[in-house]
């Protein structure tokens, strides 16, 4: 997939705590923590979230120069 996405480190039982991350590819995401997988959130808009959240322009700028960029989940 050529478009950023946006993917949470997720549980087998829906448990989230801990990162999100933003890439082009997931494939060059870091291992999840263990215990937990890498998911893709469907229906992820980088518009949207950007104009949502306008802190999220140096994580994308991020995402955009090295693959990726991952952030602690709050």
């Amino acid at each position: 997939m050529n478009r950023l996405q946006k993917l949470v480190e997720q549980g087998a039982h829906g448990e989230r705590p801990g990162r999100t991350a933003y890439a082009f590819n997931a494939a060059i995401l870091p291992e999840p923590t263990r215990g937990l997988d890498w998911r893709p959130v469907t229906g992820f808009s980088p518009g949207d979230a950007i104009l949502q959240d306008p802190d999220l322009k140096d994580v994308f700028a991020a995402a955009i120069k090295d693959g990726y960029s991952a952030v602690e989940t709050l």
